[in-house]
């Protein structure tokens, strides 16, 4: 089984310096690598994360997808066509499925378990039978994979050590049968993975609102303005102008920290 590896971290001192603050139980990426002008190594570390789709079936060939990097959000988006000659290369109809999922590379050492939200997670069959996998769309956490990043395994059947039976990789409920001749001839898998907004300086990692809240919470501070008593003080206006002023400084700062920076 051939797999690219990709190389590339943080230092162990940046690193050591930045999980002082990661909660032990669910750590969040954007508290220890993210976007950054000032910080090339960061930059370079947080850019070098990426995803990548993978296929298997009953004969354990290993099939990969391109690879895919995390945007500036936090968030990777996989799209994975698995062709039906990859599935079932006699051509007749015979397709398996061992073990698809999504594998993520390059998280920093030490930051397991990771907060990280999975949605649309699916696949769609050649014959455009779509399967929502509730049971994926449903994590919000995330611990290292025995070989090493994060592992989305979808298989049929669970893995079983033949010495110790124990259970090293759970089926998953959605793809049941799938194992059998026949029952798995290729499609897409697609998901998205969110690990949260990446950090600015100073800051708390903060988890992707909706355009509804946004414009929900603008449209609330825009009545509550025009509710305001003519008759305040000119001081009073002042002060509303300075901290308005004061509010766009802050915004326009972390835009600069957050700002993706390309060689």
């Amino acid at each position: 089984m051939k797999i690219k590896k990709f190389v590339a971290g943080l230092s162990a001192a940046v690193l050591a310096a930045t999980m002082m603050s990661v909660s032990v139980s669910a750590a969040k990426l954007g508290d220890v690598v993210h976007p950054s002008e000032e910080d090339s190594k960061m930059n370079d570390s947080y850019y070098s994360i990426g995803a990548m789709g993978f296929y298997m079936g009953q004969d354990w060939t290993w099939n990969q997808g391109d690879w895919v990097g995390i945007d500036d959000a936090g968030k990777i988006t996989v799209e994975y066509k698995i062709s039906k000659v990859i599935a079932d290369k006699t051509m007749s109809g015979k397709g398996t499925l061992g073990d698809m999922g999504v594998m993520v590379a390059n998280l920093p050492d030490g930051i397991y378990p990771v907060d990280v939200k999975i949605s649309d997670a699916k696949f769609v069959a050649e014959d455009g039978t779509t399967t929502v996998f509730d049971s994926l769309n449903s994590i919000t956490s995330m611990d290292e994979d025995a070989e090493g990043g994060i592992r989305i395994h979808i298989r049929p059947t669970d893995e079983v050590n033949e010495e110790t039976g124990e259970v090293t990789k759970k089926a998953c409920p959605e793809v049941a049968g799938w194992e059998k001749e026949g029952a798995f001839n290729g499609g897409t898998l697609s998901m998205t993975l969110d690990f949260g907004v990446a950090a600015a300086e100073g800051g708390e990692s903060k988890t992707d609102t909706s355009k509804a809240d946004s414009k929900s919470d603008t449209s609330s501070s825009k009545s509550d303005t025009s509710k305001k008593d003519v008759s305040s003080s000119k001081a009073a206006e002042t002060g509303v102008v300075v901290g308005g002023a004061l509010a766009v400084i802050a915004l326009a700062g972390t835009a600069v920290i957050v700002a993706k920076r390309r060689k």
